[in-house]
């Protein structure tokens, strides 16, 4: 079975993250200095787990920001 049933959503939630942080983790969103940008880290979630033992998997979307 392919993993490509959650490609829309992956491309929907990097296109609107602020807002998606906004919504469910008012908290989080206030403290994260949006100004200085953010990275999604794919590759480097991709090259921690190419090697493990793959089960279930819960988080395959990582990503990077800075706080103010």
């Amino acid at each position: 079975m392919s993993d490509e049933y959650d490609s829309p959503w992956k491309v929907a939630l990097e296109r609107y993250f602020p807002e998606f942080m906004e919504f469910y983790f008012p908290g989080i969103f206030a403290d994260i200095d949006w100004s200085s940008g953010y990275d999604f880290l794919d590759k480097e979630l991709q090259q921690v787990t190419k090697d493990a033992e793959l089960g279930r998997r819960y988080v395959d979307k990582s990503w990077c920001g800075y706080t103010g």
